[in-house]
């Protein structure tokens, strides 16, 4: 029996495991940068807030750089940066501060908009970045 390659198997809207991979690194990078925010807010609680943005953003493109598989690239993108973050919930959701809803809401977009152009971008360049 002739196993085919990978490659050559097409995948679905979502390729789901390059996007699980995808959300597993994001979660990573939002978990050790959020980690890393108290330190930032003893130099500055602005540049905290902006390390927090841009750690989201950073975490986001790069869970959705996997998209070269998938039949809707922009769609893999974003399923994989909204699965990074609804990974990372459950740690902030006990707090205080992390229940703030608008904030919530704004990281979901946020996630949406960067992994569907991420996921676009790497898909238009022939990424297939592993």
């Amino acid at each position: 029996m002739t196993q085919v390659p990978r490659s050559a198997v097409p995948a679905g809207r979502v390729d789901v495991p390059n996007a699980v991979r995808g959300a597993s690194t994001g979660f990573s990078i939002l978990v050790l940068g959020g980690l890393m925010a108290p330190f930032v807010t003893l130099v500055s609680v602005p540049a905290a807030a902006a390390w927090l943005a841009g750690v989201a953003v950073v975490a986001f493109a790069v869970a959705a750089r996997r998209s070269s598989l998938a039949a809707s690239p922009a769609t893999h993108g974003a399923v994989a940066a909204l699965i990074s973050y609804g990974l990372v919930l459950p740690l902030i959701l006990p707090f205080q501060q992390g229940r703030n809803l608008q904030q919530i809401l704004l990281t979901v977009a946020t996630a949406v908009v960067v992994g569907a152009a991420t996921g676009a971008l790497m898909a238009r360049r022939g990424s297939t970045s592993r």
